[in-house]
């Protein structure tokens, strides 16, 4: 039960990075970046399983049925054990960046048509009591912004990792409320 919302928030990292760019419309540069982040991301895993295999040639370390036994320190073991295994996190990581691509490739296709209803979202420069997302939402879906804020504790205690990943995604996704300008 516990790897349940560990294995969706891996899931939707690349997915969420995409949804950034779709939001914030980042220059040509920061596209290439973020699609730089999202192959390296899926490749990670296998990359890590890679350096564990070189690290156990390296440390002279034998394979004993599922794990490695180095000569000295014992904890070397340990951690080539962890990196030859974390090639199966690749199993949810390389979904994830292909949907993070195919996310990037359709944001910069549609850069200049960009999606009006959630580009008007912004976080509150005045109501926020953290970051400005309850306010945000709030004001976008004209709810109260205390009944918001409730049901966020509620779920971030309920379910705190997908919460707080979701809450920093929305807090980098959402920019600040513009400054009304002066004559």
């Amino acid at each position: 039960m516990v790897y349940l919302p560990l294995a969706l928030t891996l899931f939707l990292v690349a997915p969420a990075v995409a949804a950034i760019a779709i939001l914030r419309s980042p220059s040509m540069r920061g596209y290439l970046a973020l699609f730089g982040f999202c192959i390296f991301y899926g490749a990670f895993p296998l990359l890590l399983a890679w350096g564990g295999l070189r690290l156990s040639d390296h440390f002279g370390c034998e394979a004993e049925a599922i794990i490695f036994v180095c000569p000295a320190p014992s904890w070397h073991g340990d951690m080539v054990t962890g990196m030859v295994f974390a090639h199966w996190l690749a199993i949810i990581t390389i979904p994830s960046a292909v949907l993070g691509v195919i996310g990037l490739l359709m944001s910069w296709v549609i850069k200049v048509k960009r999606w009006r209803s959630l580009s008007s979202i912004y976080r509150s420069r005045r109501h926020k009591a953290i970051a400005g997302i309850c306010a945000a939402i709030s004001q976008h879906w004209r709810l109260p912004i205390q009944g918001v804020r409730i049901v966020t504790v509620i779920l971030a205690v309920a379910i705190p990792g997908l919460i707080l990943f979701l809450y920093l995604w929305l807090w980098l996704a959402f920019p600040l409320k513009p400054l009304p300008q002066t004559i």
